[in-house]
């Protein structure tokens, strides 16, 4: 049995049968926190990329971004950007998850918008 544990979910135990039940349990948890993580910051979008990309939106781009991050929330997990979780989960009984790697993946989706209105500035 391992454990993986968040400031969000609590901890969740998972099934440690083989490393594919392992990963499919890791994507949802990995899901259900970034959900929770994106709900929150739609409330305060127009302050977080001020913040982080020194960006502010108008509505109609601050619609797009919202929807781009509701799809985020609802699609499936990339792996990719939770390979040091993995790699954590594959080679010790408990896990933390840290927020780091959500902001990554999220950022990824809200840097098209920012970039793109850079390059329009220029």
């Amino acid at each position: 049995m391992k454990t993986v544990k968040s400031a969000l979910l609590g901890s969740k135990s998972l099934i440690d049968t083989n490393a594919d039940v392992l990963l499919l349990q890791l994507k949802e948890i990995i899901k259900e926190h970034r959900a929770l993580i994106i709900t929150r910051m739609l409330g305060e979008l127009p302050t977080y990329l001020d913040y982080k990309f020194h960006y502010k939106a108008d509505k109609d781009t601050l619609m797009k971004i919202k929807e781009s991050l509701l799809s985020l929330k609802n699609h499936g997990v990339d792996l990719k950007f939770y390979e040091n979780v993995v790699q954590q989960l594959m080679n010790r009984a408990q896990v933390h998850l840290t927020n780091e790697p959500f902001y990554n993946e999220i950022d990824e989706v809200l840097k098209v918008y920012t970039l793109s209105a850079s390059l329009r500035v220029m």
